[in-house]
């Protein structure tokens, strides 16, 4: 199967799925912390609706790459999520460098410019949702799941806050018996 998301050219969904596990046993056996950013283009429907579906992918190309630039010597993978999500798996990442990777997203993807007059700065943004979690041998199986849960509700958390900002969480993975 293919791993990369045909109209971004990121990684798709199972390349994420297979990374945010493969990511979380290497943390695990390293004692150390993974993190997890989850990306939503904010108002992506209006966008849509305002400009077409040609100028909605054209969007998601460009946020995309932004996002990508923006990760220069993170050693993060991003990945299409779904629609209008992305996803950024950090491995060895502390909460620090999670919420200082979040801010330089969001700006580069604020930086592009494209018009879009359904958000507060009338720019497309992005809203990110970011968790940290301390992985120790092994942890549970399913503890990725659950930094996955943790970002998503960090990242509703973004939207309830108006958008077009960062949120993160911490979370703490039991030691496996």
């Amino acid at each position: 199967m293919a791993m990369r998301d045909g109209l971004t050219g990121l990684a798709n969904r199972r390349a994420f799925d297979e990374a945010l596990e493969s990511q979380w046993q290497r943390t695990s056996a390293a004692k150390s912390q993974i993190s997890l950013l989850l990306i939503d283009i904010d108002h992506f429907k209006e966008f849509n609706d305002a400009h077409g579906h040609q100028v909605g992918d054209d969007c998601l190309r460009s946020v995309g790459a932004a996002l990508q630039s923006s990760l220069t010597g993170s050693g993060g993978l991003l990945a299409r999520y779904g629609g209008d999500e992305l996803a950024i798996v950090l491995g060895d990442a502390d909460s620090r460098s999670a919420a200082l990777t979040s801010e330089s997203a969001r700006a580069a993807v604020e930086a592009l410019e494209i018009p879009h007059g359904a958000t507060t700065s009338g720019v497309v943004t992005i809203s990110i949702g970011a968790a940290t979690a301390f992985a120790r041998d092994g942890g549970s199986v399913a503890m990725p799941h659950a930094l996955l849960a943790s970002a998503d509700r960090a990242l509703y958390m973004a939207k309830e806050a108006g958008r077009n900002c960062c949120r993160t969480t911490l979370i703490f993975a039991k030691t496996a018996t």
